[in-house]
């Protein structure tokens, strides 16, 4: 596993709303049950509103996430690799999104 992966499962280990993934099964953080961020081939994709997604796309920061439906979904962002110093930003803001 990356250690970007591990800086965020440390980042978030001990919060009380967070459940970090297991060794098994989707690697991604949730929040009551819900997944508001997941490692999707080798890239980070995280649960926004549908206007933020829009303006974080807009700004050059993500892209449209397509689970391979060949329809992104209109709440969720893919926050490439090559931006992972502003995983841990996008992870909190989608926490903070989940959570209202």
């Amino acid at each position: 596993m990356p250690e970007i992966y591990h800086e965020l499962k440390d980042h978030f280990a001990g919060h009380p709303d967070v459940e970090l993934p297991g060794p098994r099964g989707a690697q991604g953080l949730k929040h009551r049950g819900k997944m508001f961020a997941m490692f999707y081939k080798g890239h980070l994709t995280v649960r926004l509103s549908p206007d933020r997604v829009t303006a974080v796309i807009d700004a050059g920061e993500g892209l449209p996430h397509d689970p391979g439906t060949g329809t992104p979904m209109k709440d969720r962002v893919l926050i490439p690799a090559d931006r992972k110093d502003s995983w841990i930003g996008f992870c909190e803001e989608s926490l903070d999104f989940v959570s209202r």
